[in-house]
């Protein structure tokens, strides 16, 4: 095939025809390129969203982290809480008791011994849920007589 034989098959196609190849070619190559950038925007896209996922997986890790750290700490302070309560419920019994023997020997008690008695043997029964045996005594001791008045206890 010589040059010639190529103008002249190319000349025997008519402008039309050559205008609606490159329109058509022109139109696929369009659509190819907006869906090439579509799918690239979606993939970009999706990409942030994942990427903003695992952000957030992050977050929720350390998060539970410090939540797993603030419980641990709460177990401790309740261990802590409970140690103490003991010994609080230790301490207030032994007074009440021995302000409670004190009385019974002495036969009587004062009035600021009796209100304290009072307070504690509140504390001891609503708050700590008291024995009968503190009960006994505190029962013994309020029917021994009261000696000093109130006036001269709120005076001191």
């Amino acid at each position: 095939m010589n040059t010639n034989s190529v103008w002249d098959l190319l000349s025997s196609v008519s402008i039309g025809t050559v205008i609606a190849w490159a329109t058509t070619i022109f139109a696929i190559l369009s659509i190819i390129c907006t869906g090439t950038i579509k799918l690239y925007k979606l993939f970009t896209k999706y990409k942030e969203m994942k990427d903003e996922n695992e952000d957030q997986k992050k977050l929720l890790k350390k998060h539970d982290d410090v939540l797993t750290e603030v419980n641990s700490s709460l177990k401790q302070i309740t261990a802590s809480l409970e140690e103490q309560k003991g010994v609080n419920l230790k301490q207030i019994r032994y007074t009440i008791v021995h302000i409670c023997e004190e009385a019974i020997v002495a036969k009587c008690i004062s009035v600021a011994k009796l209100r304290s008695l009072e307070e504690m043997f509140e504390e001891y029964t609503d708050v700590f849920h008291g024995n009968g045996y503190v009960k006994t005594l505190v029962t013994i001791v309020r029917t021994l007589p009261v000696v000093g008045n109130i006036e001269e206890e709120f005076s001191q």
